[in-house]
Parts: structure tokens; C-alpha cells; sequence
């Protein structure tokens, strides 16, 4: 009889262990479904360590799908200037004739021109104006997009004021639709009362309303409202799209202006499941960021245009280590004190370069301080990046140099060589 009560304790006892073992599998399971649809981020971030830790046993998996190791150098084809206008899509970042940051993307696809932004003070506005009358024959822009109020990114969509007329890029062509940020905290008047450059960006906008484009924010392309679209597209076999991605701060309040911009990935399909993607947002501090991707399926990246002209504070590595870029494109004057007197913090920052070297070493950049008499120079100058023949290529009105290859990054900055 002890033997039988023996026997029969066991098997409780195994039961209650695999009753246990069980109820942690289910637990585990239960907990992963919540995350995986209510904390995509979180979910996302645990996968990538429990991933990190298998191809830390396996080295040879952490080469991307090019063949080169993460954080290897990588080369682009250079192009030329005569081949940009034939392209099927280019994307050109207008340098600015100033010692400042500002963004000014235009974007062609065929007849199809897109204008991200056009900084960086009210007089550049002749700058852009020059270059997109280069590109832009028949004096339409099919799209206009304001990514936030900042200065350096709509000063040169008002323009300057000439008897009451203003000569910026809303006043100067047929625009067909503009799309803009939802939020500002920035005032309407001086305390003076006189219209500030925001007020004066709204009447802008007004302006080209009144004259016939359709005018939407962000949220209402997300949302797709009142006529409003989540995804354009640029040409009529319908294989590059224009979508306007989800930014938390749409909708919510935030202490800084630049999490606020408005978010947009350019897709373009080269053949059947294959596609190069694009992306840009602004001035995006890292707090938007980590909203980006959480809310959204951001997938890697041939192109990215850095955030906040290449800030300590914006390209962080919750956002780089989803979009892997291949490229980055910086719209600033590189060593720049506009905005700090710290040499580590002027754009394109230290910290900016520490995190998106770990992805590429092709990095570019518009303009950069000089000793000469303007106080600036080009540092690659406009830059253009183009298809052609479905293979992406590079012109600069400058050179091609990389950013760690120029002297200003060896006298100012660490990284990818060292």
C-alpha cells in the first residue's frame, strides 16, 4: 500500500508541475499577443535582443542584404548632371546661399514635382525659386508639403514683401494641393501686433486655397478626410507613392515644435515585391520618433533625409536601427554656431554621426562654415539622387565626397575610420 500511495504522489506531483509549466507557456504567449498588437515598439525591441543574441553566436549573419557588414562602407554610383531630367524619379536637396541650416527638398517624377519645405530665411526664396524653375517647366507644383513652422523650413514658401506682394514659392506658382503640419505653438502676432512669419505662412496658404489648390493637414491625410489622401501617387502607372505616415504629435500637444512635423515615405516600386523607399521627417525629435515607429511600418531605406539637420537630439537609434539607411542626406552648413556654441552639438553633431555610422558611411552634406568672405562654401552643394534604369545614383553641384572623407570632418569630427 506505501508503494501505491508513493507511486500516486508522483504522478501528482508531475501533473501539478506540468499544470505549472503549462500555465507559464500560456502566460508567456497571452503577454506576447498583448505586445505585439498594443506595444508594437516594446515587442519589436524584445525581439531584436533575443535576435542580437543569435547572431552574436553567428557573426556571419550580421551582414545586410548587400553583402556588407552593418556599419561597412558602402558605395553609390555616381551620375550626371544631363541624365537627372530624363530620370523617372529624382530627388534634389536645394543648398541654401547662407551660413544656416534649413531644409528644401523638391521631389520629380515625370511631369509630377513635390516641394518639401523651402527655408532657410524669407530672401532664399530666389534661391529655391532658381532651382525649381530648372526642373518645374510647367510652373505647377502638383504638391506642396509644410513640415512644421520653424523658420528655416517655410520662410521661403512666404518670401519677401515688395509693396504688400510677397515673392515666395506659394505666391510664385500654381500649386496643386499642400499638405501641412496640424500643430504650432509658435504666435500669430508680436507683441507689437504685427503678423508673425507664421501668421504670414497661414495667409500663404490661404492664398493658394483661394486660388484654387486643396489644402490639408497631416492628420486629415492620415485620417483621409474631407477629400484628403494617406497615400499620392506621383505618376500614372501608379509605382512611386507619396504617404503621409502617422506622427503621434499630430494630435497631441508637445513642448518642442519640431515634433510636430509632418512625416512622409516615398515608395517606388521597381518590380514585382521589390521596392525603394524613402524617407523624410523633418525636424522629428527623438520622442517622435519612438512614435514613428511604434505607429507605423517603417521598412528599410535607401534614402534618408536626416532629422533636424543632423542634431544631438533627432536620427536616434530607435528610428536607424528599423530604416537601416543606405544613404543620409544632411541639409545644414556644417559647423555652424546659429544655434549652439558648442563644437560637438553644431551640425552635423558628434552624436549624430556616432549613431548613423553603425548603418552607412554615405553621408552627405549641403553647405559648411569658410574662412572666405561669405562665411560658407558648398560643402557636396545641391544634391541629387536619381534613377536611372532602376539603379540609384548620385550628382553633387560640388563633389561626391563623403562626409568623413572631406577635411571638415577630419578637423572637426570622429568616426567610421578611427
Amino acid at each position: 500500500m506505501a508503494k501505491k500511495r508513493t507511486s500516486a504522489a508522483k504522478k501528482k506531483f508531475r501533473a501539478r508541475i506540468a499544470a505549472v509549466f503549462v500555465t507559464i507557456v500560456l502566460l508567456i504567449i497571452i503577454a506576447a499577443l498583448i505586445m505585439y498588437f498594443f506595444f508594437p515598439a516594446t515587442f519589436d525591441k524584445i525581439c531584436d535582443v533575443f535576435g542580437g543574441l543569435i547572431t552574436a553566436e553567428n557573426p556571419d549573419d550580421d551582414k545586410t542584404d548587400d553583402g556588407n557588414a552593418e556599419g561597412g562602407n558602402t558605395e553609390v554610383t555616381e551620375g550626371a548632371l544631363e541624365d537627372i531630367t530624363s530620370s523617372g524619379l529624382s530627388i534634389h536637396f536645394i543648398r541654401f546661399e547662407n551660413d544656416k541650416a534649413g531644409d528644401c527638398t523638391l521631389i520629380k517624377c515625370g511631369d509630377t514635382e513635390v516641394l518639401i519645405d523651402a527655408g532657410s530665411t524669407q530672401s532664399s526664396s530666389k534661391t529655391v525659386k532658381a532651382y525649381i524653375d530648372k526642373y518645374c517647366t510647367d510652373g505647377k507644383l502638383e504638391y506642396v508639403i509644410a513640415t512644421h513652422a520653424d523658420q528655416d523650413h517655410i520662410a521661403a514658401l512666404v518670401g519677401t514683401s515688395s509693396g504688400g506682394k510677397y515673392d515666395g514659392v506659394l505666391y510664385s506658382y500654381e500649386i496643386g494641393t499642400v499638405i501641412r503640419f496640424d500643430r504650432s505653438n509658435k504666435s500669430e502676432t508680436t507683441e507689437a501686433g504685427n503678423p508673425t512669419l507664421y501668421r504670414k505662412f497661414l495667409d500663404a496658404v490661404e492664398y493658394v486655397g483661394d486660388n484654387g489648390a486643396a489644402t490639408y493637414t497631416a492628420s486629415q491625410c492620415w485620417y483621409e478626410t474631407d477629400g484628403a489622401a494617406k497615400t499620392y501617387y506621383l505618376d500614372e502607372d501608379k509605382t512611386v507613392s507619396m504617404n503621409i505616415l502617422y506622427n503621434y504629435y499630430y494630435e497631441h500637444k508637445s513642448s518642442d515644435e519640431n515634433n510636430y512635423s509632418v512625416c512622409m515615405l516615398l515608395t517606388q516600386e521597381i518590380s514585382t515585391d521589390e521596392y525603394a523607399n524613402y524617407l523624410f521627417t523633418g525636424d522629428l525629435e527623438k520622442e517622435g520618433e519612438e512614435y514613428l515607429v511604434e505607429y507605423n511600418e517603417l521598412p528599410e531605406v535607401e534614402l534618408f533625409k536626416a532629422g533636424h539637420h543632423g542634431s544631438p537630439t533627432s536620427s536616434n537609434d530607435c528610428l536607424l536601427s528599423v530604416i537601416k539607411p543606405k544613404y543620409v542626406v544632411v541639409c545644414c552648413c556644417a559647423g555652424t554656431d546659429e544655434y549652439t556654441d558648442n563644437p560637438a552639438n553644431q551640425f552635423p553633431s558628434q552624436a549624430f554621426v556616432d549613431r548613423v555610422s553603425k548603418y552607412t558611411d554615405c553621408v552627405y552634406v549641403t553647405n559648411m562654415v569658410s574662412d572666405n568672405a561669405a562665411g560658407y562654401e558648398p560643402m557636396n552643394g545641391d544634391i541629387v539622387f536619381y534613377v536611372d534604369e532602376n539603379q540609384l545614383k548620385l550628382w553633387c553641384s560640388n563633389n561626391t565626397l563623403k562626409l568623413k572623407d572631406t577635411e571638415w570632418f577630419k578637423a572637426n569630427r570622429t568616426g567610421w575610420t578611427d
